[in-house]
């Protein structure tokens, strides 16, 4: 059986499951604090390939949650909002809306090229281009999109701060 383990079709399987050795080790981990960061994730236009990055931080392969972060689902509980895709200017009003129900100490912080300076969608008719563009951006994360460590390892640097 010990065999069976190390090599063959089940070595896959038993890769996959054992999602312990993608965790951060222990001295990525942020010290604890009274709470965690709440995160509210918003996606504004684009190809929601950034989107679909934080959303894998949600999952086992990544301590997202032992990081000392929570995804809300309520900018009311937020404090910082992570922003994904070109801002559109449908979705301006919507971004507006989030960023004023969230409490005072708010960060924003744009995830992915679109987000931090329009990436193929510049400013025109239908979009307003990038974050940097129209608002102070408190972290910018570039990448097309970036990779989930990469984000991770953002979101720690910038709650070291």
């Amino acid at each position: 059986m010990k065999g069976l383990r190390q090599t063959g079709p089940l070595s896959l399987l038993y890769a996959f499951m054992d999602a312990r050795r993608w965790c951060p080790s222990s001295e990525e981990v942020l010290p604890r604090r009274e709470r965690p960061i709440g995160l509210y994730v918003l996606e504004t236009g684009g190809c929601e390939g950034c989107f679909m990055e934080i959303e894998s931080l949600k999952g086992s392969a990544f301590a997202l949650e032992q990081a000392g972060f929570v995804c809300v689902s309520d900018p009311a509980d937020a404090d910082w909002l992570l922003l994904t895709g070109a801002v559109t200017r449908v979705c301006a009003e919507m971004v507006d809306r989030v960023w004023r129900a969230m409490p005072p100490g708010r960060s924003l912080i744009a995830v992915g090229a679109c987000a931090v300076d329009g990436g193929p969608f510049p400013a025109s008719y239908a979009t307003l281009g990038g974050l940097q563009a129209l608002t102070p951006v408190r972290r910018a994360i570039p990448g097309c999109p970036p990779a989930p460590q990469e984000i991770l390892q953002a979101l720690q640097e910038l709650a070291r701060v």
